[in-house]
């Protein structure tokens, strides 16, 4: 069995014969950033400092070959052969929740916009004792669903606040339907008030960090809003004091939803305020909303991220896009929590979606 020696904790931890790095990691809630699973964001670096692993096929994006020569690698496409030491980055702010299954009961399901969906779930019966389930604001989780003995399993941010999974034992996410999605497409079907459903989770790094002291920045593009509604809202109800702000970015008024909380988030908290960027200019688009990209509505708005936290989530082109951006214009990688919504990997591990 493979001996992974974890620093800087100095911890070990025993593997099953070619075990997934990652998944070892998680398994015993080891505190490590990742979000794709899939090898295609990065975000599950680590260093190799002692012995090899054999690394399954990966975005070259994610992990650059000067990286790779360097002795970085992706926990989540490492294959575990041989006894190995790893040292992980930037754990101090790392919360670790147990992932949990949880059997639910579709309490309502809502249109928000003509394709996206607020589905809403009543936590039945969790694992773990029945203990209340907790996560961490920006995560996510796995609904699935058994259609005629097969189980449809896909990935979704929460966009409720933690507080309402533990005392009210409720889960709100918001779902775009698509005519081809496995799981989207039985929206209002199969998926529908009095139905269950199961839940795997939380997973996920890109989350709220209560102890930052600095400005927030929160960006979401298209249904990304949802896990950035969950980080300002429970920043805001935490009490933090300094300017929280929200970039929520639309291809056009028809895709325009949330308007209504951040208009009640604005008129409650002094230090929150909000933009509105739509992609395309049409008649009738709400007064608030300026026109272009997210990228340059956030930079045109922040001249100086020293001290920041930048949340960020949506569609990979636009998340990669403006990480890359915000790198550039001197926000510290650290400060940089990003989730790229990735389609569904049929091979191996899901990525989030």
């Amino acid at each position: 069995m493979p001996r992974v020696h974890i620093l800087p904790a100095g911890t070990d931890l025993l593997a099953d014969p070619d075990e997934n790095l990652l998944k070892l990691l998680r398994r015993h809630q080891v505190p490590i950033r990742y979000s794709c699973k899939s090898g295609e964001c990065g975000s599950c670096k680590c260093a190799l400092e002692q012995g090899q692993v054999r690394l399954k096929a990966y975005d070259p994006r994610a992990l650059p070959p000067q990286q790779k020569e360097a002795g970085i690698i992706l926990a989540c496409r490492a294959v575990l052969t041989e006894d190995i030491t790893i040292r992980l980055t930037d754990s101090d702010d790392l919360i670790a929740h147990p992932e949990r299954k949880l059997l639910c009961r579709v309490v309502a399901l809502e249109p928000l916009t003509q394709e996206i969906f607020a589905l809403q779930l009543h936590i039945e019966f969790a694992d773990m004792g029945g203990i209340p389930f907790t996560f961490s604001a920006g995560q996510y989780a796995q609904l699935v669903v058994d259609v005629d003995g097969q189980e449809i399993a896909r990935d979704f941010s929460m966009a409720s606040t933690p507080v309402e999974a533990e005392y009210d034992d409720l889960l709100t996410f918001h779902i775009r339907r698509t005519p081809t999605g496995a799981l989207s497409g039985l929206l209002g079907s199969v998926i529908r008030p009095g139905a269950q459903m199961l839940v795997r989770g939380p997973m996920g790094t890109s989350y709220f960090r209560p102890r930052h002291t600095g400005p927030l920045y929160a960006v979401g593009g298209g249904t990304g809003l949802a896990p950035m509604l969950s980080v300002v809202q429970t920043a805001l109800d935490n009490g933090k004091l300094e300017p929280v702000v929200l970039f929520a970015g639309f291809r056009n008024q028809a895709d325009v939803y949330g308007l209504e909380q951040m208009e009640q988030m604005r008129r409650n908290f002094r230090n929150f305020r909000y933009h509105l960027v739509l992609d395309e200019a049409q008649a009738g688009d709400p007064p608030q909303a300026v026109h272009g990209s997210l990228a340059g509505q956030l930079l045109a708005v922040v001249g100086d991220f020293t001290g920041a936290k930048v949340y960020l989530a949506g569609p990979p082109g636009m998340v990669e896009a403006l990480s890359d951006t915000l790198l550039q214009h001197g926000l510290a990688e650290n400060d940089l929590h990003a989730d790229a919504f990735y389609p569904p990997v049929r091979t191996e591990q899901g990525a989030s979606a």
